[in-house]
């Protein structure tokens, strides 16, 4: 009989498990992949949705393009999660497994829709910022970070630095100021000092202000923030939401006391046997103790780990595949014409993550994979 492989969630970790499985699992055995919604949204996209350079419908594919023989695609809300049965209840009832793969992300506490703070991290908010920023036309934009971790360690600078180049369009960033607030000692923090440094550079060289070790506590009255240390008034508020472990899990054996998923750092295997967390949902610590940076290509190489050693495993052979906290190649956008290539070495002691200067070659890449990644995987 055939064995069942359940992935919960639809984004990037998901999706590329459930490519990999369908192509390295027998033939007897199969996926269902179940997300709350029937798309998958290519996060890394959301800044150009918010400066106008984008449309939702080009970022987004039907999660059903994955069915075929062996995946099934399921759209449902996850309720509860029951290791002792190998279940999980959701609102379309009850789902068995062998084996399971959480690939959840990361929920947001900042309500998206109409609201004194635009959310970028959701396509609905991205939408809205996109319209207001094109009635905007003087005055004080503020961009914060609320709370460590957070998702997409490059993307809250990236949008900001996508605002600027928006205004310079258009021609008015002579009467727009931009200001960057985060909790981070520095800018990067995960980062060494130079490329921290490096980064502040190009964003003061571009007239953003950059405050660190900000704490934003409030918004008073929809025109000041209230922080740690005083008040500042603006008048567009652009927050990146605080994130939290998946509700289902929190709570849970295999959940650390902040509700993010604890896993072994190179086999994404929990402490319940058959068990397995990807992604953004993920809770792993670098060898300094704080968390590695929750990032899309970190969720592909982990998705990538887990399907072939479940593949191994199934045919009585030793897994042998690492996940082993490094990438390179990824980019930052600075403008609508350049970019910076990201490496990261999460597990080297202490952590590096390197930053290049801006260049065309970094703005394209992104492009293109953006095209590689909805084209191939769906």
């Amino acid at each position: 009989m055939g064995r069942t492989v359940l992935i919960l969630g639809g984004g990037t970790g998901g999706v590329v498990a459930a490519n990999v499985l369908k192509k390295v699992l027998p033939a007897r055995d199969r996926v269902a992949l179940v997300d709350r919604r029937d798309t998958h949204l290519f996060l890394a996209s959301l800044p150009l949705v918010a400066t106008g350079r984008r449309r939702p419908e080009q970022i987004i594919r039907r999660l059903n393009r994955l069915e075929g023989s062996k995946v099934q695609f399921i759209q449902a809300e996850v309720e509860e999660f029951l290791p002792d049965s190998k279940a999980v209840r959701t609102d379309q009832g009850f789902l068995s497994y062998d084996s399971l793969i959480i690939a959840l992300g990361a929920e947001q506490e900042l309500a998206p829709g109409p609201s004194p703070v635009f959310n970028p991290y959701d396509l609905q908010g991205a939408v809205l910022l996109s319209q207001e920023l094109a009635a905007f036309r003087q005055g004080r934009i503020i961009v914060f970070i609320s709370s460590l971790p957070f998702p997409g360690a490059i993307a809250p600078y990236e949008i900001a630095l996508l605002i600027d180049a928006y205004f310079r369009r258009r021609r008015l960033r002579s009467k727009v100021d931009i200001t960057f607030l985060t909790p981070e000692s520095r800018p990067l923090e995960f980062a060494s000092p130079r490329y921290s440094r490096r980064l502040t550079a190009i964003m003061e060289k571009r007239d953003i202000q950059v405050l660190t070790n900000r704490q934003v506590q409030s918004l008073a009255k929809g025109h000041v923030l209230t922080l740690s240390d005083g008040d500042l008034p603006g008048d567009l508020f652009i927050g990146i939401p605080r994130h939290v472990g998946p509700a289902p899990l929190r709570g849970s054996t295999i959940a650390d006391p902040s509700g993010w998923l604890m896993v072994n750092p190179t086999t994404l295997a929990t402490c319940l046997p058959d068990v397995y967390a990807i992604g953004d949902a993920a809770g792993i610590r670098s060898p300094a103790g704080t968390y590695i940076p929750k990032v899309g290509f970190f969720a592909h190489y982990q998705a990538e780990v887990v399907a072939r050693n479940l593949a191994l495993g199934y045919a009585n052979k030793e897994p042998r595949f690492r996940f082993v906290g490094g990438a390179k190649g990824a980019s930052m956008l600075t403008s609508f014409r350049q970019g910076c290539f990201v490496s990261v070495e999460a597990y080297a002691a202490p952590p590096k993550l390197a930053l290049s200067a801006p260049n065309p070659a970094a703005y394209l890449t992104k492009i293109l994979f953006e095209q590689y990644w909805l084209k191939s995987w769906f």
